[in-house]
């Protein structure tokens, strides 16, 4: 059975760090398909490298907002509404 980190507990980033490749308009995106997974979904996170992995990216965690946003899995696209989604998903996880 896959363990799964509690995302919760996980501090995020107040803004994005001066290296963040999701900050700008010039941001390098020739691998995209390594940030897929962590911005696309309720149980995976893409890391602040600055930060040493120890938090969640600022700007990951903005356009991760706007899509789930987008795609109607969160209420608004807030940290707070991202927190309500991910508990509710683990209350409903069938283990």
């Amino acid at each position: 059975m896959k363990k799964f980190q509690d995302l919760r507990k996980v501090p995020v980033q107040n803004k994005p760090c001066s290296t963040c490749p999701f900050d700008s308009i010039e941001s390098n995106f020739s691998d995209i398909e390594n940030y897929h997974k962590s911005l696309c979904g309720l149980e995976a996170q893409h890391l602040c490298h600055t930060a040493k992995n120890r938090m969640i990216c600022r700007g990951g965690r903005n356009i991760q907002l706007r899509i789930l946003y987008s795609l109607g899995w969160i209420d608004e696209p807030t940290d707070e509404a991202f927190l309500r989604a991910t508990c509710e998903a683990l209350e409903n996880r069938q283990l």
